[in-house]
C-alpha cells in the first residue's frame, strides 16, 4: 500500500537522483479558465518525464545484493528510459523490453542510458512474458513494472510534495 510515509521516504531516497522541477503559472491560462492554474514542468526532469521519479525510487529501494542482478522493464518509452538512467546511476545492468513498433527516438532515448533493448510483439502479454524471460536470463534481475508497482507509485508521488 502506498501512503504519505512511503512518498516522503521516496523523496528522501531519491534526493540527488531527480531534479526539483519548477512550478509555472500563466496569466493567459488563468484568464481563459477562470481559475488559477499551476503547471509542474516535469518535461525538465531527467530523461524528460516524471517517470524518472518512480524508476529512481524503485532502483534505490532494492538492497545491493538484489540490485546487482540488474533491472528489467517493459516500456514503450519514458519508463524504459527512466529505469535505464536509474540503473546506470547505480552501476547495474538494465534491459528494457519494447514493442517492435516503438518509435526509433524512444528506443534511442533508452539506449543512451546504457540499457539493452529487447524487441517483442506489440501486445501486453508479449511484453510481460519477454520481460520475465529476460529477468531469468539475467540471473534474477528485478522487474519494475511501468505503473502498478508500489515503489514506482511512491516515487511518482514525490511530484505532489514539490507542487504543494
Amino acid at each position: 500500500m502506498v501512503n504519505c510515509a512511503r512518498v516522503l521516504a521516496a523523496a528522501q531516497r531519491s534526493r540527488g537522483s531527480i531534479y526539483r522541477t519548477p512550478v509555472l503559472t500563466s496569466e493567459l491560462v488563468d484568464l481563459a479558465s477562470g481559475v488559477q492554474c499551476h503547471f509542474k514542468a516535469e518535461h525538465l526532469q531527467r530523461t524528460g518525464s516524471f517517470k524518472m521519479r518512480g524508476a529512481s525510487n524503485a532502483v534505490l529501494s532494492l538492497p545491493s545484493d538484489q540490485a546487482r542482478h540488474g533491472f528489467v522493464a517493459h516500456s514503450a518509452g519514458n519508463h524504459g528510459a527512466a529505469l535505464a538512467a536509474a540503473a546506470q546511476g547505480r552501476g547495474v545492468p538494465c534491459t528494457i523490453v519494447v514493442p517492435r513498433d516503438t518509435p526509433a527516438a524512444k528506443v534511442q532515448n533508452i539506449t543512451r542510458y546504457g540499457a539493452a533493448v529487447v524487441l517483442c510483439e506489440p501486445t501486453q502479454q508479449a511484453r510481460v512474458q519477454t520481460a520475465e524471460a529476460e529477468a531469468a536470463r539475467m540471473g534474477g534481475a528485478h522487474i519494475v513494472p511501468p505503473y502498478d508497482d508500489p515503489a514506482v507509485i511512491a516515487g511518482q508521488g514525490t511530484v505532489a510534495i514539490e507542487l504543494l
